[in-house]
Formats: C-alpha cells, sequence, structure tokens
C-alpha cells in the first residue's frame, strides 16, 4: 500500500509569509509612486555643456522652448502629468542644440542637459545666405546672440539633402579641417572658394595670388609643395611676381606671372604713334648732337642765328663811316700844338695839359672799331 505524505504545516506558513511580504512591498510602492505622482516639481535646473566658452544657445532660450512656450503651467502640474520626452524632442529640434537630456530627480528637480553645436566652417551660398555648418555636416542659421569666426567657404551652390550635396558637404569638411590642422595655413588663408564641379581655390592673406587647389585629393602634398614654392621662389623674388598659383598638377606649382592688361588697340591710331614716336626720337637726337658740338667749341647754341645777323651787318655799315672823322679832328687839334712850341705863345704846362686832354679825346673817339658778324658755328 501507498504511504500517504505528511503535509509540512511549516513550509505552508513560509510560502504565505513571503506571498503577504511581497503583497505588501508592491502595494507600499504603488501608492509611494502614486504619492510622488501627486506631488509639484520642486524647481527646474538647465545644464547647458560648454557654455563657458559657446554662447550660441542661452538658459532662457532652453526655457522657452521647454516650458515658457508650452500651454501647460509646469510648475503647478502634477509630475505625473509632465510629458518628459516630448520636451526633449523639442530641445533637441533647435539647430544649436547637438544633444539633450531631460529628467526628474527624488528631489522633484527638472533638469535639462543641452549639449551645443560648435560650428567648423561658415559657408556663404550662390543665393547669398550664410549659414554655419558643424563637424556632423548639420546646418545652423547665424545665431542672434553670437559670432563665431572661423573659416569662410563662398560660392557654394545650394547644399540639398542627394547625394550630391552630401559630397560637397563631405568635400568642403574636409578641406577645412584640413587647414585648421595647421597653424600656418590656418593663418595664411582667409577664405575658400568652391564651385559646383567639386573644386575650390584658396585665398591668401599674404599676396594677391589666386591658388588653384582643385578637389580634395592629396591636400596634404598639394600645400607642402605650396609651401616649399613659398619658401623658395616668393620669399626672393616677391610675392608680387606671380598672379595665379596652380596646384592641381601632380608634384609641382604652375606659377603664372601677373601682366598688366591691354585692351583691343587701333592699327591706323598704332601706326601713326609709331611715325610720330620716330619723328620726335630724330628731333630729340639732332638736339643732343648740337647740344653737344656746342659744349666742345665752348660756345652756347643760337636759338635765333639770321635775326641776329642782320642787326650786326646794320651796326658794320654804320660805325666804320666815324672812325675817318675821329682821325681827322685828331689831326686838326695836332697842328695847333705844334704851332705853340714855335711861336712859344701857349706856356709849357698849359701845353701839356691840352695834349693829355687832346690824346684821352682822340683815344675815346677812337675807341668805335669796326663791329664784325659773329660767324655761325
Amino acid at each position: 500500500m501507498a504511504t500517504k505524505r505528511k503535509i509540512s504545516i511549516r513550509k505552508i506558513l513560509q510560502v504565505f509569509l513571503t506571498v503577504v511580504v511581497s503583497a505588501g512591498c508592491i502595494i507600499a510602492i504603488v501608492s509611494a509612486s502614486k504619492i510622488e505622482d501627486h506631488k509639484m516639481l520642486a524647481g527646474i535646473a538647465v545644464h547647458i555643456k560648454n557654455d563657458k566658452k559657446y554662447h550660441f544657445i542661452e538658459e532662457k532660450e532652453i526655457m522657452d522652448l521647454a516650458i515658457n512656450n508650452r500651454s501647460v503651467d509646469v510648475m503647478n502640474t502634477p509630475v505625473a502629468n509632465l510629458d518628459i520626452k516630448t520636451m526633449e524632442q523639442v530641445i533637441s529640434a533647435d539647430p544649436w542644440v547637438a544633444n539633450a537630456q531631460v529628467y526628474i530627480d527624488n528631489d522633484h528637480v527638472l533638469h535639462m542637459y543641452v549639449t551645443q553645436r560648435v560650428p567648423v566652417v561658415r559657408i556663404f551660398g550662390q543665393d547669398s545666405r550664410s549659414y554655419y555648418m558643424d563637424g556632423t555636416l548639420s546646418i545652423m542659421p547665424l545665431s542672434e546672440n553670437y559670432v563665431y569666426y572661423t573659416t569662410v567657404v563662398t560660392n557654394v551652390p545650394e547644399l540639398r539633402d542627394d547625394s550630391a550635396g552630401w559630397a560637397l558637404k563631405k568635400q568642403i569638411l574636409k578641406l577645412v579641417n584640413t587647414i585648421q590642422a595647421d597653424t600656418f595655413w590656418s593663418a595664411q588663408i582667409s577664405q575658400v572658394i568652391a564651385d559646383t564641379a567639386g573644386t575650390f581655390e584658396l585665398v591668401p592673406v599674404l599676396g594677391d595670388q589666386r591658388i588653384l587647389f582643385g578637389d580634395t585629393s592629396a591636400m596634404q602634398d598639394k600645400l607642402n609643395n605650396l609651401f616649399v614654392f613659398y619658401k623658395n621662389v616668393l620669399n626672393r623674388i616677391g610675392w608680387d611676381k606671380y598672379e595665379t598659383l596652380d596646384l592641381r598638377f601632380k608634384g609641382q606649382v604652375v606659377a603664372s606671372p601677373s601682366m598688366p592688361y591691354s585692351g583691343p588697340v587701333d592699327k591706323a591710331v598704332s601706326a601713326m604713334n609709331w611715325i610720330n614716336s620716330i619723328v620726335e626720337t630724330e628731333a630729340k637726337n639732332d638736339a643732343k648732337d648740337s647740344a653737344r658740338a656746342d659744349t666742345k667749341t665752348g660756345h652756347a647754341p643760337v636759338v635765333k642765328a639770321a635775326p641776329q645777323k642782320k642787326v650786326d651787318k646794320a651796326v658794320a655799315k654804320t660805325k666804320p663811316k666815324e672812325k675817318p672823322v675821329a682821325k681827322a679832328t685828331l689831326k686838326k687839334a695836332a697842328k695847333p700844338a705844334a704851332t705853340d712850341k714855335a711861336h712859344h705863345a701857349v706856356p709849357l704846362k698849359a701845353k701839356k695839359t691840352d695834349n693829355k686832354n687832346n690824346k684821352e679825346k682822340s683815344k675815346k673817339q677812337a675807341k668805335p672799331k669796326y663791329v664784325y658778324p659773329e660767324k655761325s658755328h
């Protein structure tokens, strides 16, 4: 016969006590949670990461997004009725917010942790729009509170959410990161010009050259070649020698010299100018030769020779007629002096003085001579 099993009262009591205790704990927790859910918020705390370095978004803007602009009075609403998930979504939707976390602690304080986006490049589009882009290829509008200085890329076509737009964004970000990683190029390159073909042009701070960079392939080699060209060529011959520097070819820098622009030339006018220039040069050469001949002979060049010759001839014709008259007067004056010697009518002293006076008068009257015309050299 089968033996009957004895029922253990002890085990029954243990199971009963376990069930009762568990039920009591569950009831206590549920009741406690219901009590907590009916409580109100004790406060709100906003935490913005890297807020000391960047000020793209402020605490007031976070409060307006999550609390102030909502129809529900958060401070007078039970904790159980607060939609924390919606608050996170609203804050994360802001273009300047990279990440947002919202929760309520045991002290009934609402905490909002926000991480700002940091722009890497400022873009100026072909449609005159300007905006920022960060390292995750996210687009941010210009901040009303803060201006951030970074690398500028201009002439950028419209960046759509398609494969071409994402490819151009990646190229821009790759080039800008390469420039910013080097202290020299981050200080030397002030602007990057893009086009629809995916090629770029660099605008330097020192120098007026156009630097044709091409695409983003072998970027480090292109920058190294340009640095060597700066060091070994431009430092020696001058920074204004070349107008265009082309880096698109492997292992070399193609430099184009700067030349002034010359417009279209009229052939008839240029021919006349050529003839006039020849005539002017010949006249200048003749003037130089005459000046050299005058300096060798020691005479100054005569500007107007013909009128001077006419005046000289007139003087030569008039003045020689006076010379015989002067001689005759001198002879007549000399005769009374001889008679004075013979008859002793005049004292000797008076005779000497008269002779001296007559001689001086004769010298003065005989002074005019023939004036010969100057020979023209």
